[in-house]
């Protein structure tokens, strides 16, 4: 199974969940980059998933698997944001690093 366009969209979903005012008040990492740059950093997130997912799918599929996962992936971040943001984007973390390592070939 091919979880790479779901993972990518998790990590998105984080980075803009991050890039909100709200939540940056209340995780307080120290260095957090601008929100422009985190906004950035997720479309490119988004992008690459909805190429994995035309990849890995075909051209007709992949556009309804993209949207699929984007919305699977939309409810555990929603979910962990409400009780543990934190926890949430220690896994936005998580999951870019293992699906950006399986992109890669590692995995």
């Amino acid at each position: 199974m091919h979880i790479e366009p779901a993972l990518l969209s998790y990590a998105a979903l984080a980075c803009l969940a991050l890039s909100t005012h709200r939540l940056r008040r209340d995780v307080a990492f120290d260095g957090l980059p601008t929100v422009a740059t985190l906004r950035a950093f997720a479309a490119v997130l988004l992008i690459l998933a909805a190429w994995r997912a035309v990849h890995d799918f075909g051209p007709y599929q992949g556009p309804v698997a993209f949207i699929g996962m984007v919305s699977i992936a939309g409810l555990p971040i929603v979910l962990l944001l409400s009780r543990w943001p934190r926890g949430a984007l220690i896994t936005g973390i998580a999951t870019a690093a293992v699906a950006f390592g399986t992109l890669i070939g590692l995995g």
